[in-house]
């Protein structure tokens, strides 16, 4: 019997035993919530309101505070083989055509700068953080039976967690933009469906998708001053190195899904190597090397113990709690003053492949659309044609599909395009005729079978690589920038004074007619000799002048005049007459190749 006693006295200190330490650990616990103050970022109301992280076009002269960029994907750290936004690793050799840092589109949302905010005074130095107190209690207890220590997250749950720091960053987007976030949860519909599947398919949290809201407002045209790009925001280094393509023609972190292929990419990894998305999500603002040296100073810390600690820049430490304000307000936006989003979509479409260098407007044609619709559907092409020399997918709204092969194919390979073509002159270099074009000698190379700029040679003809819109427009502006001396002789012939500069393209393309024939009413003058003062007779009609066979356009016989009617487009009205596109854009000194009903256009015999 008093065996039996002492063992129940037995068992009943070590419950008391165990009962004390849990009480310590829950002591602990208390004294880590209450002795913590978290940065909380803007204060609701104040004038000093930290900023979001994008702004429209033209919110700079509101006049009212606006958000910061979320930053490139990244911008903080030394080069880091996964941060999406640390810098680009030096290229030993430069792709033919490719940019190193694309200057904006015109159709680009560029986005502020942070402002500079200050920092609550830092009240957690004498304090031990949860991180350190988990780790004491597992040491203390060797086990943790009732689960009082922090386990692994789901890594399929994004967590939203209430705090002041969220809290502030809930009000900002109430108050302060409350107009333009309700944009970006609109905007959000037209890429929402997807991209959850696709972080459906991944297996990760789907409150992700207000990562790429943070940082873009959902745009795919977003731009930043630290040249990141699209939805994602990558910078280009990262982007190639998640298989994105960037040159010239092409820039893929603007594709909708491609960029949020690599996003996921990333995304899995920084969660792979910090095993919580809030600092997966930290990593991906301000580069994993400085989570990382966090991690080093404060084992085991979660991303709220380096914020508190200051261990992480202003920017990343308020980048999660976006995501998380925004997150709530996406989920009931109407709990938070906001309307129900009215949904944006995007055409429903497919994939069609176009086999070289195609305008948009062949495009908009071949598959019963317009421009406008191509560039919604292929935001990655740069210069409003597809790349030459190569096969690409184009998206095309599924009602045209159909019928776009036959329309395509019944397009002429030559007119598919509307190359500008240049005649080399002496003393030009391909730098000189870049600048007159206004593309880069890179581009020009690329699309001459990557000439050698030291093998220029006068009389050679080279491709201008950019659509008929950006090259007549150019042309145009060249045009009028540099007047041509010309008079009219005894005969009515228009008859011009060669100046500095100008060549026999130049020319011909200011009176709209072609090299050839204006060759041909000069005797055939070599163009390698065109010298400065010498007077040309511009044909007319297309023919040489002074011959007498040429008519006016008045007379009916040498031409045409016809008018656009609904449906037409130039190359229906080239097909109709028998003539190419570029003629009638040459007769008719267009800029481009936009036409409308009731123009009036000239058609030549």
């Amino acid at each position: 019997m008093t065996h039996r006693s002492s063992r129940i006295h037995f068992r009943f200190r070590a419950r008391l035993h165990w009962a004390a330490s849990v009480l310590a650990v829950l002591v602990l616990h208390g004294c880590a919530v209450t002795q913590r103050t978290p940065d909380t970022g803007p204060a609701p109301g104040s004038g000093a309101a930290p900023e979001t992280a994008q702004a429209e076009p033209g919110a700079l002269e509101t006049g009212t505070a606006d958000p910061p960029e979320a930053t490139a994907v990244g911008t903080a750290d030394p080069p880091e083989a996964t941060a999406a936004g640390t810098a680009d690793p030096p290229e030993a050799i430069a792709e033919p055509g490719a940019a190193t840092a694309p200057a904006p589109a015109p159709d680009d949302e560029l986005m502020p700068e942070d402002p500079v905010v200050p920092d609550p005074v830092d009240e957690t130095a004498a304090g031990p953080t949860a991180a350190e107190i988990d780790r004491a209690v597992r040491e203390m207890l060797g086990r943790d039976p009732m689960g009082l220590v922090h386990e692994g997250e789901d890594p399929r749950v994004f967590r939203l967690e209430m705090n002041e720091r969220v809290r502030s960053w809930v009000n900002f987007f109430q108050t302060v933009i409350g107009e333009r976030f309700a944009t970006y949860l609109a905007r959000k519909t037209r890429y929402e469906p997807m991209i959850r599947q696709k972080l459906r398919e991944a297996g990760l949290p789907q409150d992700l998708i207000y990562l790429s809201l943070i940082e873009s407002g959902m745009s795919p045209n977003a731009y930043s001053r630290a040249h990141a790009v699209g939805l994602w925001q990558f910078i280009s280094g990262t982007g190639r190195r998640y298989g994105l393509e960037i040159s010239y023609w092409l820039d893929e972190r603007r594709d909708p899904e491609k960029a949020t292929d690599a996003a996921i990419a990333h995304l899995g990894d920084l969660y792979e190597e910090f095993g919580s998305w809030y600092l997966a999500a930290a990593a991906y603002n301000g580069g994993p090397n400085r989570v990382r040296r966090g991690l080093r100073t404060v084992p085991g810390a979660t991303f709220w113990d380096l914020a508190d600690r200051r261990l992480l820049r202003r920017e990343t430490r308020d980048y999660v709690p976006k995501i998380i304000a925004a997150a709530m307000i996406g989920h009931d936006p109407a709990r938070y003053g906001f309307p129900d989003p009215e949904r944006e979509t995007i055409p429903e479409y497919v994939k069609v492949r176009v086999p070289d260098a195609t305008s948009f407007d062949v495009l908009a044609e071949a598959a019963g659309t317009d421009e406008e619709t191509i560039n919604l559907l292929n935001p990655e092409f740069l210069r409003d044609v597809t790349p030459p020399h190569r096969e690409v997918e184009v998206r095309v709204p599924v009602e045209g599909a159909a019928r776009f092969a036959a329309r395509y194919a019944a397009v002429p390979a030559d007119e598919r395009v509307t190359w500008t073509f240049h005649t080399v002159q002496r003393g030009h270099t391909l730098g000189w005729i870049g600048q007159q074009y206004g593309v880069s000698v890179a581009a020009l190379r690329a699309a001459n079978g990557n000439l050698n700029p030291r093998r220029l040679q006068i009389g050679q003809e080279l491709v201008i690589p950019r659509s008929a819109r950006a090259s007549g427009a150019l042309i145009a502006q060249s045009s009028s920038a540099r007047p041509i001396a010309a008079r009219t002789n005894a005969e009515g012939t228009t008859v011009v004074t060669v100046q500095r500069g100008q060549t026999l393209d130049v020319i011909a393309q200011r009176y709209g007619v072609s090299v050839a024939a204006l060759r041909a009413a000069n005797g055939n003058v070599n163009p390698r000799r065109l010298q400065i003062g010498q007077e040309l007779l511009i044909p007319r009609a297309g023919r040489p002048a002074g011959t007498g066979s040429a008519r006016s356009a008045s007379d009916g016989a040498g031409s045409v005049t016809i008018v656009v009617r609904t449906g037409d487009s130039l190359w229906l009205i080239a097909r109709r007459h028998s003539v190419s596109t570029r003629d009638i854009i040459e007769w008719n000194r267009l800029s481009s190749t936009r036409i409308h009903p009731g123009d009036r256009l000239e058609i030549r015999r």
